[in-house]
């Protein structure tokens, strides 16, 4: 690795960290920076602009979420032991950064911001296939439609989290149990 790439992943560090604290809505180039004990116009010399800081870092974060999770599951399980194993895994306080970003993230997509709809797709798709390899299946064809369906149901239980709806996340997890 080079100076300037080492610079960079120093950058990147920095940065995840700021953006797992504070969020993206003040990811302005100036904060940023500061983050990263540096100018905005240094920023700017190691990365062509904000989106490529972002995208870089926003990666960063998607691939240590994965790891936590990696550290945590020894053997695929059935979608009904899986979910109810990421919803507890919601509260931890490692983790809690994470899901919080990736709600701001999917926000911003949502209100057509094309640069975060595209990053959102990337960190999606790593999620996906994380929760695809951590499903046991009777048939390889329900492993897609099975890991989409617990992706979604985390994602309404990120949401629920947010709004303090605790006790529906509670429910849908017993008409899991009870299927």
């Amino acid at each position: 690795m080079d100076k300037t790439e080492a610079k960079r992943q120093i950058i990147i560090e920095k940065i995840a960290e700021f953006l797992l604290k504070n969020g993206l809505q003040r990811a302005s180039l100036r904060p940023l920076a500061a983050a990263a004990g540096t100018s905005d116009r240094m920023l700017l010399h190691y990365f062509l602009d904000k989106e490529e800081l972002l995208t870089a870092t926003l990666i960063l974060i998607a691939k240590r979420l994965v790891e936590i999770l990696e550290s945590v599951r020894s053997e695929q399980m059935p979608f009904d032991t899986l979910l109810p194993l990421l919803a507890g895994m919601m509260k931890d306080p490692e983790i809690r950064p994470y899901l919080r970003l990736w709600l701001e993230l999917a926000a911003f997509a949502g209100g057509g911001e094309v640069f975060y709809r595209i990053i959102a797709r990337q960190i999606y798709d790593d999620f996906l296939n994380w929760i695809a390899s951590a499903l046991k299946v009777e048939r390889e064809e329900e492993r897609m439609p099975m890991a989409s369906l617990a992706l979604a149901t985390v994602e309404g239980f990120v949401l629920l989290d947010a709004i303090g709806y605790e006790s529906q996340i509670a429910n849908a997890l017993k008409g899991i149990v009870i299927r």
